[in-house]
């Protein structure tokens, strides 16, 4: 049953694919349409997931300032919805045009695609902040809910130090796929797409493969190759798997530049705000892994905080052992001459939540390094895991905190990940020869065994 269901969807997923010859958005069961041979269709299911996550060093990465970097959508009376600023103006100048062109009567009116474009879906769907915290409160429910209610692991946490302890163990087993750091989950499956402000979405309609029907009608509608060099002139792509979704393409126009050095595309929206190709993703974004080390011991401290004020106390039971004849007490268990009697039940404060010290930040380091290996299934032992963590501690000692971070993202960004080495896999893009280099590297080190069911040791100083 199970294996029916994974090629049901396997299937049925590339037969999707399939409805888009040489992946190009032209007409199913055409050999060629001059009109849109040039027209490539956003994917990202297979190719695209990363867009606007990942900048082009191959660091996540999420909007630095939203509040002054967006630009409101037109989403009806209803919906307040945003975008990046630069993509807010591109979908303005779009809707005036497909309006025009729809009220001069050159379209079919009998239209999924409608002459009068509004915003359903953006970025206020895809909130980091709120989707995060989200995700992790849910992984700590599970974690209180579930993990602890096992062998009265309640009462094993008496402090913030055992509170650690036992939510590592608990998400280092599941790391690889729930992320916990902001960085992996920005990488990972559970990060809505319109995190990076980029991309929108004009009907209101359901994902999934239940809903390939809806995909191929928009495909099959009468406006759908109006509709796809249309928005291309205003540098958006759709996106082959929800073709109501508008993605907008930072690299469109770059090498259309007119006689005139006029600019066409995105370029024309990036350049009015002062940005272009190269800068945008560093004037518009922040390496997600320069406050990794803040983030995971907030996080972590917020979790305990709500712990304590929910299970401020626990339950400790004490035995002894006595010497009696004759009883017949339920309560009282012959053993031999002794009585075993379970005398009290005693209920102890645990320890308050504290602020956390600068002095713990190795720990966190080492903290952080461990998921992050998980996370991105980075090979390694108890032994070699010692030793990245000793070089990763020193390099904090010696250069910084930054330098650390940086040291922990390069060896763990995911080059040496199956998942992070599929072809495409990066919106910008890589070389042929740097792609099977990086086969080759993840061939080399997928026999090596990773032993991850360890503590992070050096806890002493955190109570």
């Amino acid at each position: 049953m199970a294996r029916n269901t994974v090629e049901s969807i396997f299937n049925s997923k590339n037969n999707l694919n399939d409805f888009y010859p040489d992946n190009s958005l032209s007409p199913p069961g055409s050999l060629s349409n001059s009109r849109i041979s040039s027209i490539k269709s956003f994917d990202l299911h297979r190719k695209h997931l990363l867009y606007g996550r990942i900048d082009k060093d191959s660091d996540a990465i999420y909007l630095d300032s939203p509040g002054s970097n967006l630009g409101q959508l037109y989403g009806g009376k209803a919906n307040t919805l945003y975008a990046l600023d630069f993509v807010s103006d591109a979908f303005k100048d779009l809707r005036i045009n497909v309006n025009r062109v729809g009220n001069a009567g050159f379209i079919d009116t009998n239209s999924l695609y409608k002459t009068k474009l509004r915003a359903h879906k953006a970025w206020d769907h895809g909130d980091l902040d709120l989707s995060y915290r989200s995700y992790i409160d849910n992984m700590y429910t599970n974690f209180v809910d579930s993990y602890l209610s096992i062998d009265r692991r309640y009462e094993k946490i008496k402090n913030y130090k055992d509170f650690v302890r036992e939510f590592l163990r608990y998400t280092i087993r599941m790391a690889k796929y729930f992320p916990v750091t902001r960085t992996g989950f920005i990488t990972s499956v559970h990060c809505s797409p319109f995190i990076s402000g980029l991309m929108f979405e004009i009907a209101n309609e359901n994902h999934g493969l239940q809903y390939n029907a809806k995909v191929r009608a928009y495909v099959n509608d009468p406006n759908f190759f109006f509709f796809v060099n249309q928005v291309k002139k205003f540098g958006f792509m759709v996106d082959k798997n929800a073709p109501w979704r508008l993605v907008f393409n930072i690299a469109s126009g770059l090498l259309d530049k007119r006689d005139n050095n006029t600019t066409t595309g995105a370029q024309f929206y990036l350049e009015r705000k002062g940005v272009n190709y190269d800068t945008v993703l560093n004037t518009y974004f922040r390496k997600a892994y320069l406050d990794e080390l803040i983030n995971i011991r907030n996080k972590f401290a917020e979790l305990y905080t709500a712990f304590y004020i929910q299970y401020s106390t626990y339950q400790q039971v004490e035995y002894v052992t006595c010497q009696r004849k004759n009883t017949s007490t339920r309560s009282y268990l012959k053993l031999n001459d002794q009585i075993l009697s379970r005398i009290k039940t005693t209920r102890i404060n645990r320890r308050a939540p504290q602020v956390d010290t600068p002095e713990m930040d190795e720990f966190w380091l080492k903290v952080l390094l461990k998921l992050r290996m998980v996370e991105t299934g980075f090979p390694h032992d108890a032994q070699n895991f010692n030793f990245y963590a000793d070089k990763i501690v020193n390099t904090k000692r010696v250069i910084g905190v930054s330098a650390a971070l940086s040291e922990i993202n390069e060896l763990t960004k995911g080059f040496r990940v199956t998942i992070f080495n599929t072809k495409g896999a990066y919106w910008h893009g890589v070389s042929q020869a740097e792609y099977e280099q990086r086969r080759r590297e993840a061939m080399e080190h997928a026999n090596d065994p990773a032993i991850v069911d360890y503590a992070v040791t050096g806890t002493k100083n955190i109570r």
